[in-house]
């Protein structure tokens, strides 16, 4: 949205832009005033730990899977950091991205990781060497060889090893070689033998699979060859009763216990292998012995007692087998610092020049002044006011500098004051008025009217600035007016609305009712298509997207004409690694790139 710009800035920008290398503007760039990139603000800045997967080795240390430095960590059961196990982070066959749920062969030693993202499972000799993929290498699909959402692996005996696919609500079984798969078990629904998406899973001496099936409430026990044996579990806060959002399951197998985390509860329950209720620990805080948003993965060290991946505290923290506290590690957590980024997903800027940034993986807000500096920063990861789960992009309310964001995986749409102070949220997993399916866009019109790009519901949904449902448009579909995943909106000055389709990879222009009226782009891989559409601008001549995938921000005119690009993928100032949020102020445009970890702002003429 096109806004009055703080005068103030420009002098400091162009102090910025004289110290950085400039990168010359791509060949075949043709656009009118040239675009010129003025500074860079923020950078990377990661936590310690985002502590996740858990497994054990053959030798009795653990390996903690380190979510958002994509890489894993060893530590011995002392607590003492070792050598990274893995990282070799990118996006090649051999490559991996966010290491997810863990698992050892108990054959050999060797591991196995489940790459989530890239929709793979990779396996590693005990010493960290690569041996094999299963998965298509960021392909989802369902059927042979192929993945929805791989989140864990448990191995039997003889090496056999089951993959979790949480989002396809099945278990695929494959031979210690990785050949091809043996067979599959399991579908969605609340039966004997059905999920409704399993996470955690871990193999007991009597060689039975145990489950964890989340939305169920529940532990399901399987043979090897996928037969139904027993559950046990409900929903609730009582003994042998989970709260919600279950996610890692452990089992030691020399004394026949089952530890099962849940999340919603911030709590650790033990079982027998019976499915007798023994104990549970854990509350909500970051204390000895508390957890923010609930425990990830789980494993029994060699010395019988349990560590637990905090990933929101920035840590993973070791009890015995009653619940007492050990330790923590790191034992001082480092969080990511002031300023810093981990993936950053969208911009706004007020009238005061204050820049706000998603920070997603971080999950938090950051707010800089005028001048690039950090002064404020709100959230952690959770469902409370102040918490988010993976927010995507923001926006800022012209009429008096409010902050209304997307909370992507929470489902909802929150409004804060200028100063972070929470003011109001609405939303929910649903298809209803005011129910989201991950929302990624957001703008606010000059009147305070929110757009929202409701991504899995393919459809736009119109508030009030106090949050209350105006209408909605949009379905899923090819034709005209119809998404295939809407991730970004913006308001045109006339008062109608322009949305990008990332897969389709089509600009849509939409009255403020919601009537179809035009579009451009389409899919490819010159400059005039899109590659991955994210988000989008306009000053109600021109529209600037981000196309991620491409590394570029591209230029049409209102009318459906192209009018160049700018950028390419690189570190240097003029150079973009995955552009996705856009905010437009005045001739000022500002681009948070998730792969540089930063904002980059350009003058556009």
């Amino acid at each position: 949205m096109k806004r009055y710009r703080k005068a103030g800035a420009t002098a400091l920008a162009g102090l910025v832009l004289s110290l950085l290398p400039v990168a010359p503007m791509p060949a075949g760039a043709a656009l009118t005033p040239t675009p010129t990139p003025i500074r860079v603000i923020g950078g990377p800045g990661h936590a310690g730990l985002y502590g996740w997967g858990a497994t054990t080795m053959l030798d009795g240390s653990v390996l903690i899977g380190d979510y958002w430095n994509y890489k894993i960590q060893h530590y011995s059961v002392n607590g003492d950091r070792l050598a990274d196990f893995v990282n070799n982070p990118g996006f090649g066959a051999n490559q991996h991205q966010s290491p997810y749920g863990l698992a050892t062969d108990p054959t050999d030693g060797s591991i196995y990781m489940a790459d989530t993202d890239r929709k793979k499972v990779l396996k590693y000799d005990k010493n960290g060497a690569f041996q094999f993929t299963v998965g298509t290498n960021g392909v989802s699909g369902s059927g042979p060889g192929k993945f929805m959402y791989p989140s864990r692996v448990a191995v039997a005996s003889d090496g056999r090893f089951y993959v979790i696919d949480t989002w396809d609500n099945n278990i695929v079984a494959f031979p210690k070689n990785g050949g091809p798969e043996l067979f599959q078990f399991g579908s969605f629904g609340t039966g004997n033998g059905q999920f409704k998406q399993p996470h955690g899973a871990a193999f007991d001496a009597q060689d039975r699979l145990f489950v964890v099936d989340t939305n169920n409430h529940r532990v399901e026990v399987f043979t090897t060859s996928g037969a139904f044996l027993f559950k046990f579990g409900s929903q609730g806060t009582g003994p042998g009763q989970f709260a919600g959002d279950m996610r890692g399951l452990a089992i030691d197998k020399t004394n026949g216990w089952v530890y099962v985390v849940d999340a919603e509860g911030n709590k650790i329950s033990k079982f027998d292998t019976d499915g007798n209720f023994m104990t549970k620990w854990g509350s909500n805080g970051t204390g000895e012995g508390q957890f923010t948003d609930g425990g990830r993965e789980i494993t029994v060290d060699g010395n019988g007692n349990v560590w637990v991946g905090d990933m929101p505290n920035f840590r993973a923290q070791e009890f015995s087998p009653t619940g007492g506290f050990i330790r923590a590690v790191p034992a001082v957590p480092a969080p990511p610092p002031p300023g810093g980024f981990n993936a950053p997903r969208g911009v706004a800027v007020d009238r005061q020049g204050d820049i706000f940034v998603t920070d997603t993986y971080n999950e938090r807000i950051v707010k800089f002044n005028d001048l690039g500096q950090p002064v404020l920063a709100w959230g952690s990861r959770g469902r409370d006011d102040y918490e988010f789960n993976y927010p995507r992009l923001i926006a800022t309310d012209p009429r008096n500098d409010d902050v209304v964001l997307v909370d992507t995986d929470n489902h909802r749409v929150k409004k804060y004051d200028n100063n972070g102070v929470f003011l109001w949220e609405v939303g929910g997993l649903g298809g209803n008025p005011l129910q989201f399916r991950n929302p990624h866009g957001i703008d606010v019109n000059s009147d305070g009217t929110i757009a929202v790009a409701d991504s899995r519901n393919n459809r736009i949904q119109l508030l009030t600035p106090s949050g209350g449902f105006i209408r909605s448009f949009g379905s899923k579909g090819t034709g005209n007016g119809q998404f295939s995943y809407v991730r970004g909106v913006t308001w045109d000055p006339d008062g109608s609305l322009w949305t990008a389709d990332s897969v389709r990879d089509v600009i849509t222009h939409f009255s403020a009712t919601g009537g179809f009226l035009g579009q451009f782009g389409g899919k490819g891989t010159t400059d005039d298509k899109f590659n991955a559409a994210f988000d989008l601008e306009t000053d109600g001549s021109r529209v600037f997207v981000a196309d991620s995938a491409a590394h570029k921000v591209k230029v049409w005119s209102t009318g459906g004409t192209f009018l160049g690009a700018f950028g390419g993928n690189g570190k240097v100032l003029g150079k973009l690694n995955q552009p996705q949020g856009l905010d437009l102020v005045g001739n000022h445009l500002y681009v948070a790139e998730q792969g540089n970890e930063r904002i980059q702002e350009w003058d556009v003429g």
